[in-house]
């Protein structure tokens, strides 16, 4: 059988900056140098007497020189407050030294982090219930598949600061070529196209089937367009192994087994004009338009008995402390996820605004006017629904990448494989 090659350079460009597995993010381009906004007034009640909020995140140095001066501008407007903000460690070398300051007594009042950790943090009994601290009016801002991202056992324990989404990004010269003139909008069209794209050594769609984050992170797409759930209803097990999870495994598997979509691909198949539509990231459309000058279309991702994308989030986390620490950590956290704040983060660091007041705030509007891919990526964030946040999801997640790429070289079939993922997610779960 003939395997392909490991696709390095899609990796950088399309599995994004944010950090996640495989969530989604920003593209390498340079930091945009928009005017800083005007300072806005404080959320909440200011805080009376001096506080200092201990900071840790794991930014680039380019973002953090933004965070460097919006946390300036908080402070003018806050001068009782300071936030002590640092670099500690990226990625899961982040995690470890949270764990270890928990069991030292010696963590920090603010986190950025995954929400993949929600779970092992809550564990430790110090994370704040950020659920029960926020206003309505915050928790109606955010829409509620990325909030959930931050949900463990029945509350929210983080909230979100940056996000990626997956949608469909497209060869609109492939398309015209073929004569079709719209995006796919439902699996059907997603099959037909794919079919009328492919000829030679191009093929309609790439789809992912390398056992890894990234496939089980589109696949689950599917799944969820399916009306499928990826767990069940107190996340004991798999909730896949139904009639609407098969199909999902059927479909997907099926647009690689049917010749649409390449089992061997080179650096980048979409760069490559390999493939005519991929599931990709905002980053990655970012590249293809700006970088490569492709001519590029975007477009939410074809769906079946509904709507859906997966998302990749960044959240905060607070730490309990006294109540003035806890009162200024959330005022900061409040002010940077909403509003013109956030849409001036958002669009300063690549990232999309995870709110809607930042989302349809007059800066941003402004910003997409000249990037209407961002903005189409931001409407698919809106229809996200996100990995869930348990100690388990790695392993599954390493089951369900791993028997998709079976199915795919008939090593076996979707019935067979779903009947190998029930299995290995009972040991996984027990």
């Amino acid at each position: 059988m003939k395997r392909r090659v490991l696709a390095l350079l899609l990796a950088s460009i399309m599995i994004l900056a944010l950090g996640l597995s495989g969530c989604a993010s920003t593209s390498s381009e340079p930091v945009a140098t928009e005017p800083a906004a005007e300072t806005s007034e404080p959320t909440t009640e200011p805080v009376q007497e001096p506080v200092t909020v201990s900071f840790w995140h794991g930014y680039t140095p380019e973002k953090t020189e933004v965070l460097d001066e919006m946390i300036a501008r908080y402070q003018a407007a806050n001068p009782t407050v300071t936030i002590d903000a640092r670099f500690v460690a990226s990625g899961e070398e982040m995690l470890q030294k949270v764990q270890a300051a928990l069991l030292s007594g010696e963590e920090p009042n603010m986190l950025w982090g995954y929400p993949t950790w929600t779970g092992v943090l809550a564990s430790s009994g110090k994370l704040v219930n950020l659920g029960a601290a926020m206003d309505s009016e915050w928790k109606a801002d955010l829409p509620e598949g990325i909030l959930n991202a931050g949900k463990f056992e029945g509350d929210v324990y983080s909230v979100p600061i940056e996000a990626g989404t997956l949608y469909l990004i497209y060869n609109k010269d492939m398309f015209a070529e073929a004569g079709i003139e719209n995006p796919p909008t439902t699996w059907d069209e997603l099959y037909e196209d794919a079919k009328l794209l492919t000829k030679g050594e191009q093929y309609g769609v790439w789809l992912p089937i390398e056992p890894n984050e990234r496939t089980s992170w589109t696949w689950e797409t599917f799944l969820w367009q399916n009306n499928g759930e990826l767990l069940n209803s107190d996340s004991t097990n798999i909730g896949f192994n139904t009639p609407e999870g098969l199909e999902a495994l059927e479909f997907y598997t099926g647009l690689v087994k049917d010749g649409y979509s390449p089992t061997a691909i080179g650096q980048d198949p979409f760069l490559d004009q390999q493939a005519a539509m991929i599931y990709g990231t905002q980053g990655a459309a970012k590249a293809y338009i700006t970088k490569y000058e492709m001519n590029v279309g975007v477009a939410m991702l074809p769906g079946n008995k509904t709507q859906a994308t997966a998302l990749g989030s960044n959240h905060y986390f607070m730490f309990k402390s006294d109540e003035a620490v806890e009162q200024a950590t959330l005022d900061f956290m409040k002010w940077m996820t909403t509003g013109e704040n956030h849409a001036e983060w958002a669009i300063r660091t690549g990232y999309l605004p995870v709110s809607e007041s930042a989302r349809t705030s007059e800066r941003y509007q402004k910003f997409g006017e000249e990037n209407p891919y961002m903005i189409e990526a931001a409407k698919a964030l809106t229809m996200g629904q996100a990995r869930p946040p348990i100690e388990e999801y790695p392993k599954l997640s390493n089951v369900l990448s791993s028997t998709i790429e079976k199915i795919v070289y008939d090593e076996m079939t979707a019935e067979e494989g779903m009947a190998k993922i029930q299995k290995e997610a009972d040991s996984i779960f027990k």
